[in-house]
């Protein structure tokens, strides 16, 4: 073989890598946020959005180097997935200073592990350093437990800035939730997932004279720390069997938890659709912005984060800070104006807060 004709045959071999790559990032992005309940692997193969992402952005910046009209392929098959991209990545900006801020709530979501395992004086101090240090009105904690040393009680006593409080104790120990709020709790309700140890709740506050509806939702967990195990099974096995079982353990539990998700978000979107009030939903969704959880949400309620946010949008601390999976959603009549994630060494989560400004209901 020639020299033209190796280098025509890997351009061609170059050109068929780039367009079977964007064809499967077009599909991944149109299939991943289809509810799992249709059988679909693509709400799992979809955690891996950004590396495919990335692998094109690679092809485009090789093909732009080589002034090639190639370049349009990897940049369609990215384009075509920006909803997925503003939901990962703001252009950064200055948030904006309010002088005046009116009719405004501060609300803040966060996992807080279990304390890891050990509520104390500091741990839940902490927190509420956070909290008052960032002027959080309402603030809703996931993993929520007490411990023998340091009960439920002594935990509520260090959020004493918030006079009105909303527990919701889990029959599973350490997976309560708990809503602390400035404002005066006029309602409540419990929300229990068949088959899960995860569960929501919500409250109604009045803002001034406006009535609000608050949702802090954990629902069904991915199960990352609980498969490290058969990673390492696949990573380090020596046996073909033993990484084969381990990788279809694995993919069955994403999809079971997948499903479990969908379903749970589904019984919250029905109470979304029957409530009056403007809506602030917040907490651990355990999906990341691919996902048929995201989408269902985003029928409903904006996303704080496209709506507020800036720069890098990641919540859960491992996994290379790749994973936005706490979100704070609201109403449309509600307006963001300001939201940030900032760095929490206290859970393998980080906070999301966000300041919205409310419209006083007629």
């Amino acid at each position: 073989m020639g020299k033209k004709a190796t280098l025509i045959y890997f351009r061609f071999l170059g050109v068929l890598i780039t367009t079977a790559l964007a064809v499967f990032t077009i599909v991944l992005g149109r299939y991943s946020y289809q509810n799992p309940s249709n059988g679909f692997l693509f709400p799992i193969i979809g955690l891996g959005m950004i590396p495919v992402l990335l692998a094109n952005l690679v092809f485009a910046i090789y093909w732009g180097f080589r002034w090639k009209k190639w370049i349009w392929i990897p940049v369609i098959a990215i384009a075509a997935n920006y909803e997925y991209i503003s939901a990962t990545y703001q252009i950064p900006h200055k948030q904006p200073s309010y002088a005046d801020k009116g009719n405004s709530i501060r609300i803040a979501s966060l996992n807080v592990q279990s304390f890891h395992g050990d509520p104390s004086v500091y741990s839940v101090g902490e927190i509420t350093g956070l909290m008052k240090e960032q002027r959080i009105d309402v603030v809703c904690l996931q993993e929520f437990a007490e411990s023998p040393y340091y009960s439920f009680d002594s935990i509520n006593a260090q959020f004493k800035e918030y006079p009105y409080v909303a527990m919701h104790k889990n029959n599973t120990p350490g997976f309560g939730l708990v809503i602390y709020s400035k404002f005066p709790i006029t309602n409540r309700d419990d929300l229990f997932f068949g088959n899960s140890n995860n569960s929501a709740m919500w409250v109604d506050v009045k803002v001034g004279q406006t009535p609000l509806r608050v949702f802090n939702c954990h629902l069904q967990t991915t199960n990352f720390n609980q498969t490290k195990g058969l990673l390492k099974n696949i990573t380090l096995g020596g046996y073909y069997d033993t990484e084969k079982e381990a990788a279809r353990k694995i993919t069955d539990k994403l999809f079971e938890n997948a499903l479990k998700r969908s379903n749970q978000v589904d019984l919250l979107c029905h109470i979304i659709d029957t409530t009056k009030h403007s809506i602030i939903a917040c907490g651990d969704f355990n999906a990341p912005p691919s996902s048929y959880s995201f989408h269902r949400m985003k029928e409903k309620l904006q996303d704080g984060f496209q709506s507020a946010g800036s720069g890098l949008g990641y919540t859960y601390r491992y996994l290379h800070k790749t994973l936005r999976i706490d979100y704070i959603f609201h109403s449309k009549e509600l307006t963001g104006r300001e939201y940030n994630s900032p760095s929490f060494d206290f859970s393998d989560h980080n906070p999301v807060i966000m300041e919205l400004s409310l419209k006083k209901e007629k």
